[in-house]
């Protein structure tokens, strides 16, 4: 049998555009489906919305202990093709790296969690427990296949979960959640022309908001300190209001992202910028994804460590990142270790020429495969 090489199949993934909107995530679930069925490794194809797929696919054990999930996903961040020198879609090899939209986040990371799997399969080893690959649409669009996948049972059995995000081959495990929060600010319609004389914000719903934003910008949330996280973040991200020019804007709109750490949940951050809203403010929470946090000592984290070390010349960790993955809507609701060792580059996720380098990309196989086989022994 020929040998899967794992920077052609990332390649291959790269040439695939899978920006999120719209996604068209199944011609890359597709492309995976095609090289497992070649190897006689089973998969289920789970259509989430047109064009939207997850892949779940099973190297089978022999049911002596629980199944370790690989985790990832097929959607990219977008591309604005004025920023890049590169094709974002070309897997231009350079320099020992691979560039591409969703080489480091994490097209990568997914091609080589594949090509592990076809390894142990073809290495004819009987496991005690399942390898299981989990393979997300729609993780940009607030984690919406890994929820199906989760809704639809396709984690029974699963002892701990391994994601391929982008780690710049550290460990980590631990993530910072999400609450979103929509603000939304009244004011008096009419025409500006005849507010002259009025002082203050002048019924003007823009007014209200800024003012608003300004005084939670820097807000401090009293969020308990974290071993591996920095304080949480605000960031008030879109913003929208007002009729025309010349009008006082009768309403004013800004989403807000806060990262929480763990300690800190959405209703506490709800209640503190409650204090510095007037009554021209409303809030609401818009979405919310949880924190992940594993234990330093956890078994599995230990063994994830310890593989690292002794298969890659790359260490670090245990660590912390304030980003969210697919995990926030999989650890916490089934309780399950969380690990994350992804190829990629911490940080570069979404940003002109993206690229993942390719002694990273091969280090991560050996990693992958020899975790599964530890925890699966």
């Amino acid at each position: 049998m020929n040998e899967i090489d794992v920077l052609k199949l990332t390649q291959e993934l790269l040439a695939i555009d899978t920006i999120d909107p719209p996604g068209n995530e199944e011609k890359a679930a597709q492309v995976i489906a095609r090289i497992l069925e070649s190897e006689g490794i089973e998969y289920t194809l789970q259509t989430i919305a047109p064009g939207r797929t997850n892949l779940v696919a099973r190297v089978k054990g022999t049911g002596g202990r629980p199944a370790l999930s690989m985790s990832a996903h097929f959607d990219t961040i977008g591309v604005d093709p004025e920023t890049w020198t590169r094709n974002a879609f070309g897997g231009e090899v350079e320099d020992g790296r691979v560039y591409g939209r969703g080489s480091t986040d994490m097209k990568g990371g997914l091609a080589a969690m594949t090509v592990a799997a076809i390894q142990i399969q073809r290495a004819a080893t009987r496991l005690r427990g399942d390898l299981i690959l989990h393979f997300t649409a729609a993780e940009n669009s607030s984690l919406l296949g890994a929820k199906a996948l989760v809704e639809g049972g396709f984690f029974a059995g699963v002892g701990a979960l391994l994601n391929s995000e982008p780690s710049s081959m550290k460990l980590f495990v631990t993530e910072k959640g999400t609450v979103w929060i929509r603000a939304t600010a009244r004011g008096d319609t009419g025409h500006s022309a005849f507010r002259d004389g009025e002082t203050g914000d002048r019924g003007n719903a823009i007014v209200r908001l800024a003012r608003f934003i300004d005084r939670i910008n820097d807000l401090d949330l009293k969020a308990p300190a974290h071993r591996h996280l920095k304080p949480p973040t605000i960031n008030p991200g879109m913003i929208s209001g007002g009729l025309s020019t010349p009008l006082t804007p009768p309403r004013a709109v800004c989403d807000i992202d806060i990262r929480l750490v763990p300690g800190l949940t959405p209703e506490d951050v709800l209640a503190a910028f409650q204090t510095e809203a007037d009554p021209h403010i409303t809030l609401e929470i818009v979405d919310s994804k949880p924190p992940v946090d594993t234990p330093d000592d956890h078994p599995f984290v230990e063994l994830c460590l310890e593989t690292l070390k002794a298969e890659t010349n790359f260490s670090g960790g245990p660590e912390g990142v304030p980003y969210y993955s697919d995990c926030a809507v999989i650890a916490p609701v089934l309780n399950l270790p969380m690990v994350i060792i992804g190829p990629g580059e911490v940080g570069h996720s979404g940003r002109p020429d993206e690229y993942c380098e390719i002694d990273k990309l091969e280090a991560s196989v050996r990693v992958y495969r020899a975790i599964a086989e530890r925890y699966l022994a």
